[in-house]
């Protein structure tokens, strides 16, 4: 590995978790125009739905910032990304778009399709060392040496 890809892992993080930290502020700011937002596009259990999507969002845009569960929160991200997609991109498909093309067109210019992918980067890649998760590593794995040097 590069010496300075905890630099660029880094600043991946700190910028999605940001963006969804700072999103999920609004809707919670705004919990009733979200959950119409939601209750517009025919999402079942708006009412339910759109306040869990907002604190999944807050919960994982802090995470991702502090580098915690990393890999699990970036999972989350992502499918809730994909979900945004789904509503987004996939009702009406046919009235929408008239060929594979424009289809395509929409899917791979949509912010959601990007954070998506790089969301599962980090799935596979980590939270990098400047992240809780590698301290919390690190103080495991050094609690892990002390247990074996003791004998019982």
């Amino acid at each position: 590995m590069n010496k300075f890809d905890w630099l660029a892992n880094l600043f991946l993080r700190l910028s999605i978790g940001f963006m969804f930290f700072s999103g999920a502020v609004g809707k919670l700011g705004d919990l009733g125009k979200f959950t119409a937002m939601f209750n517009g596009l025919g999402i079942p259990g708006a009412s339910m739905v759109a306040p869990a999507v907002a604190i999944i969002e807050l919960v994982g845009g802090v995470a991702l910032m502090l580098g915690l569960a990393t890999r699990a929160m970036s999972l989350l991200l992502a499918l809730d990304m994909a979900g945004a997609l789904l509503t987004d991109i996939g009702p009406g498909l046919a009235e929408k778009y008239a060929s594979v093309w424009s289809f395509l067109s929409n899917l791979f210019y949509s912010s959601e399709w990007l954070l998506a992918g790089l969301l599962l980067f980090l799935v596979c890649v980590g939270a990098g060392s400047a992240s809780l998760d590698a301290r919390i590593d690190r103080r495991l794995a050094s609690s892990e040496c002390v247990a074996d040097s003791n004998p019982v």
